[in-house]
Parts: structure tokens; sequence; C-alpha cells
């Protein structure tokens, strides 16, 4: 599925803490590790696929995107156009360094199914706490419609849980499932969200970038397919 047009884009970076010339820098230095790097050990590892000589393809939230270590880009593969060629897409910087962090940070350990917070993950203690303002837009649009939560993340390459009421899984990686958890709005309760993620994710993203993460998936569910 190409869900690339639902994707956020240049402007994201806005929503971080740092500024994109911090992202350039980090974006290059992930890129000098992967060229000093074995492709096919990464591809392994994080369950990517290798094209050619110095080309890597994997799923980013349901799409597929390359990344191309000779040209030092990433971009969304998309279908061929009518010359027979590919068209595609550059994606911004600050999602072309968490591509490159997945793939620089995954070392192959298998998912365990159990599914903790985000203040579990090493390291979240000291984030924690920043989550819930990350999460306010998707609660504040779905407060009373957890359904058209559950359709949205379908929509975006994810499925509904089999474990959990209104919770779908959302898959930023294949190795890196976040489950979306919604509790509607009653009389006697106030609406509430929660994001899970796998205990062994932190074996393919570390800490920090997980916030990145979130703010990608909150910019996905809030926008109009």
């Amino acid at each position: 599925m190409d869900n690339s047009d639902n994707r956020p884009d240049a402007a994201i970076p806005k929503n971080l803490d740092g500024n994109a010339s911090t992202l350039d820098r980090v974006r290059a230095d992930l890129f000098e590790k992967l060229k000093n790097g074995d492709i096919s050990d990464t591809a392994l590892k994080s369950r990517a696929a290798v094209q050619g000589q110095q080309k890597l393809a994997l799923s980013f939230f349901g799409g597929e995107v390359i990344v191309d270590l000779e040209s030092t880009s990433v971009y969304y593969k998309s279908g061929a156009t009518g010359n027979g060629r590919q068209s595609s897409r550059e994606l911004d910087v600050f999602s072309s360094a968490i591509i490159l962090h997945y793939l620089i940070n995954a070392d192959g350990t298998d998912l365990c199914g159990e599914w903790i917070s985000y203040r579990e993950l090493p390291g979240g203690m000291f984030y924690f706490r920043t989550i819930p303002g990350v999460l306010e837009p998707v609660l504040a649009k779905y407060k009373n419609s957890a359904g058209d939560l559950v359709k949205r993340i379908e929509e975006s390459g994810g499925h509904r849980s089999g474990d959990f009421n209104n919770g779908a899984v959302m898959y930023p990686f294949v190795n890196f499932p976040v489950l979306v958890i919604m509790e509607e709005e009653s009389e006697e309760f106030e609406a509430s969200l929660r994001v899970l993620f796998d205990r062994n994710g932190s074996h393919y993203i570390k800490i920090d970038v997980v916030k990145m993460i979130l703010v990608y998936l909150v910019k996905i569910l809030v926008n109009s397919k």
C-alpha cells in the first residue's frame, strides 16, 4: 500500500526540538555509518531488501521507501510513469533521519509481543511526561469516534488489535509496531489515548527518536485522507 500522500513533509521539523540544520548533520552522519557497514547485514537485521549494490528498500508507515547510499537520498517508491521510468518523491530530512536511525540501530532481535508503555522503554522515564502533549491532537479528533481512529490506522497500513477494544496497530517499521488504544468520552469519564510498544522495540529505535515517530504518527492520524 502506498500512502505517501498522507505523509508529513518538509514543515515537520518545526514540531521538533532542534532545527533543520541539526537534522541535516545527523542525516549525513547516519549515511556515512551505513556506507561503512555491510549492506547485506543491515538488510537482514532491519528486514529491508537490497536492491542493486547500494540501495535498501523497506516499509515506512505502510509505504515503500528506497534508501540510496550512493546518492545519499531517501525517497518513496511509486508506480511506473508513461515513459517506463519510476516516478518518486524524496522524503524530507526529518523522515529520512528516522529511517536512517532505524537502519543503523536494528540488531535483528525478534519482537516478543509484549506491549509496554513509553516510560517502560529504556530511557523513557526522562521523556514520558511530554508524550500526552504530542498525542493531544489525536485525542481531540477521535474522543467520540474510536471506530474512525481504527479505520484511519487500517487505511495507513495497520490493522485492528485482536486484544484491545478500540485498539489498532500501526507500523512505522515492520519491526517497530505501535499499538494505539482509544477510550471514548462518556458521561462519567474523559476520553483517553494510550500508545504502547513491543518490549523489544528498543532494539530498533532509541527513545528520543520514538518521540519523533509519535510526532509523525499524529500527523498521519489527524490529516484527512
